[in-house]
């Protein structure tokens, strides 16, 4: 993973090539492209979250960013995410989404340092995160971090719920790791 030697302005951020680029507090994180492993959980895990969309809370994206602060600059594209319906439609096609996801999914990669995950996992909490998952496919399990500072582990035989977006539905972990 290769990072800048400088701390970047959200301007040069925004004028970088499109690739999978984030930025976290003014440093520069560029992501190798996935592997098949890893865009089959990710692919897994936005199609069982369309329920959260199918009650029109909101819309399940793919790789979208999120523009979290200009000062430091900070974006953060995970690979899956929630945003509620209001903040969609308050945001115009030409604009960035504003603020963190209301759910994150990261899907965990070899190259990906604990480092930078856990930075990433901590900015999206602070930016307004319900919950972020964090998948690891290696081991085939879960890891959930909260707002208020706790996080669970979760494995093949449970089960994933999102009680502040849609109480009552439950997600097997299993399901998130299918074709693998």
């Amino acid at each position: 993973m290769a990072t800048t030697t400088h701390l970047l302005t959200w301007e040069e951020f925004e004028q970088l090539p499109d690739e999978h680029l984030e930025i976290l507090e003014g440093e520069l994180i560029t992501v190798p492209p996935p592997k098949s492993g890893h865009s089959l959980v990710a692919e897994n895990a936005a199609e069982r979250l369309r329920p959260l969309k199918a009650n029109g809370a909101g819309r399940i994206l793919c790789e979208a960013g999120y523009k979290l602060s200009e000062d430091p600059a900070t974006w953060i594209q995970p690979d899956v995410s929630f945003l509620k319906m209001e903040r969609v439609r308050a945001t115009e096609p030409n604009d960035h989404f504003l603020g963190a996801p209301e759910l994150a999914v990261e899907v965990v990669s070899p190259s990906e340092t604990a480092e930078t995950l856990n930075r990433k996992i901590g900015l999206l909490l602070a930016g307004g995160s319900l919950a972020v998952w964090v998948l690891y496919p290696a081991h085939r399990e879960v890891r959930v971090f909260l707002p208020d500072g706790t996080s669970f582990r979760r494995g093949l035989n449970d089960v994933l719920t999102v009680p502040e977006l849609l109480p009552g539905w439950e997600l097997p972990v299993a399901s998130l790791f299918e074709g693998l």
